[in-house]
């Protein structure tokens, strides 16, 4: 019998989480990752007035919160990889729906990524599962994943190609981004290309984030972003919101 959604979810949910936490521990004799002891987890919250992915606005004033772990280690005779795990949590409001009658919807990311270093790129190979809660019109989506990554005068440059299960053509993702030091702040200044459809439908993006030290763990983000081109809605999307993230 078929598992519920939620119910799979939480258990890749547990699986992904268990993995993660595993770079840190004794590797058993049949274990073919040899994990290493530099272990960083990184939690997340935060909230935005509308949830715009991929050119597509989703609800809105969505709240977010997230888990990461991250590490590395030496995978299948692959040398030194860099492992991460994450989960997701977003909840945001049906933009059909009035004010007085608006509907909570919800979603959840788990994501899975190994990692490697080519001399001048970074590869980086994984996975991400897609569930919905609150929209029965929504399944599960599964959606692996290959990026390169460089840098390139004096930009974060790179490439990535995702395999989602709800296009007919996989979606490819361009970024730029740049670190703007501002005495003691830096303000982070990255744009994006998206497209799908073989290129018919292509969006163009850029934000703006104000990371803000409170402490050695804490960082606090104001953010803005706007969205150009072929947008779901066909209208131009801008959004605001601050993010809080805690690393250990």
């Amino acid at each position: 019998m078929k598992k519920p959604a939620f119910t799979k979810s939480a258990v890749l949910a547990g699986s992904v989480l268990l993995a993660g936490l595993a770079f840190s521990g004794e590797p058993s004799s049949k274990c073919t990752i040899t994990p290493s002891s530099d272990l960083g987890v990184g939690f997340g919250v935060g909230y935005t007035n509308e949830y715009v992915f991929r050119g597509e606005n989703r609800g809105d004033d969505l709240f977010e919160a997230s888990i990461g772990v991250s590490g590395s280690g030496s995978l299948l005779g692959l040398g030194d990889l860099d492992l991460s795990a994450g989960l997701w949590l977003g909840t945001y409001t049906d933009p059909g729906q009035s004010r007085t009658s608006a509907r909570s919807l919800h979603e959840m990311r788990i994501n899975m990524e190994a990692s490697k270093s080519l001399g001048s790129f970074d590869l980086a190979v994984g996975v991400t599962n897609y569930s919905y809660f609150g929209n029965t019109a929504q399944a599960d989506n599964l959606e692996p994943y290959v990026a390169l990554d460089t840098e390139l005068a004096g930009l974060s440059v790179g490439i990535g190609l995702y395999d989602t299960e709800d296009a007919d053509d996989p979606y490819w993702e361009i970024t730029v981004g740049r670190s703007v030091n501002l005495g003691d702040l830096s303000l982070s200044v990255d744009g994006v290309i998206g497209t799908l459809n073989e290129f018919d439908d292509t969006f163009y993006g850029v934000s703006v984030g104000l990371p803000i030290a409170a402490s050695d763990n804490i960082t606090v983000t104001p953010h803005l972003s706007a969205i150009f081109g072929d947008t779901t809605s066909g209208d131009d999307e801008f959004t605001a919101g601050v993010n809080l993230d805690f690393g250990f």
